[in-house]
């Protein structure tokens, strides 16, 4: 969650294909108390989806509780 932007984001691991590991990246756009929005959705790998975790976390992104739908 992005408190500023407005933004929470979604990781959802995938199963393992024979490509890897993926991750699916879901973008909302979220003011409380209204329902999140969706705003994009990509697949990346496991590891480059930590590697974007860590540095959204360097930029003010915080875990949260998913917000009910």
């Amino acid at each position: 969650m992005n408190v500023d932007q407005h933004k929470v984001v979604e990781f959802k691991p995938e199963e393992p294909t024979a490509d890897g590991q993926w991750v699916t990246l879901r973008t909302f756009y979220w003011r409380p108390p209204d329902s999140p929005i969706p705003a994009t959705r990509r697949r990346m790998a496991r590891h480059k989806a930590i590697e974007a975790w860590e540095i959204m976390v360097k930029t003010g992104w915080r875990r949260c509780s998913p917000p009910v739908r």
